[in-house]
């Protein structure tokens, strides 16, 4: 059984998580396989929005498959976790936008794969944790910092400290959701706003996300600079004269007659 599935639905690519007996574990050919399906996506001209999902109805996905860490030395966790690292790193720099469609639990590795896309929609069952610490450890694959980014120090730490799950509700009143939907229409609802922004520019969108994280890692002063830079190198592409063309067309047919 393939461990990543892809589907295509116009320019917006589906990956989804196959190992459903599992609840999705993050097993080391699942997270190899996500990098290659990564690396094709990258090339694919056609692909102009990624969506990671989970397969069933159980979860997104329950985390790291702690079988295969359970005879690690000191040496092998930490090579581990550097090179999930670098996979989620890899998910986050995406020049493509990335939704996480998350279909239920998101725990300890999922979550913080959820955490790596640029978007999270939840159903309305999920729920949301990093457990890790129930373990005698903490998020290895980048929770520790990009969960206060998004919410907040103090909510993060709860999370962490007590690795209890918070409800999809509370993710969204957090921030740590961007919408929360019905179970039953997650798939729907993450492909019509995929397919909204898949209508944009490909190159507009990579450097729109490009200069959001410059000014997130170098602070507001730098990322002034790049958003000036990065619209610059975008003003008179042929996608930028093409909508703007578009733009004074639809102006011109909206204004009253003259007389």
């Amino acid at each position: 059984m393939e461990t990543i599935t892809q589907e295509r639905f116009d320019a917006v690519a589906v990956l989804t998580l196959n190992r459903p007996e599992r609840m999705n574990a993050l097993s080391k050919p699942l997270l190899q396989s996500l990098d290659d399906a990564l690396t094709r996506l990258a090339d694919d001209a056609q692909t102009r929005v990624v969506v990671l999902t989970g397969a069933g109805t159980k979860a997104f996905s329950a985390g790291a498959d702690i079988n295969e860490q359970r005879d690690f030395s000191p040496t092998d966790a930490y090579e581990h976790m550097r090179w999930g690292q670098a996979i989620f790193d890899r998910i986050e720099t995406f020049a493509k936008p990335t939704i996480a469609a998350i279909n239920g639990v998101a725990f300890g590795g999922g979550l913080e794969l959820a955490l790596a896309c640029d978007l999270r929609i939840v159903a309305d069952t999920a729920r949301l944790g990093l457990p890790e610490i129930t373990l005698a450890s903490f998020p290895g694959w980048g929770g520790t910092q990009r969960l206060p980014a998004l919410i907040g120090a103090s909510r993060a730490m709860r999370m962490m400290l007590t690795g209890d799950p918070v409800s999809a509700q509370w993710a969204l009143d957090a921030g740590l959701a961007n919408e929360v939907v019905d179970a039953d229409t997650l798939r729907d609802q993450a492909l019509t706003l995929a397919n909204a922004i898949s209508r944009h520019s490909g190159e507009a969108l990579a450097e729109l996300k490009s200069v959001v994280r410059t000014g997130l890692r170098e602070g507001r002063a730098t990322g002034l600079e790049a958003e000036a830079r990065g619209v610059g190198r975008l003003w008179g592409s042929a996608a930028q004269k093409e909508a703007q063309a578009a733009f004074f067309a639809r102006r011109k047919r909206a204004a009253p007659d003259a007389g």
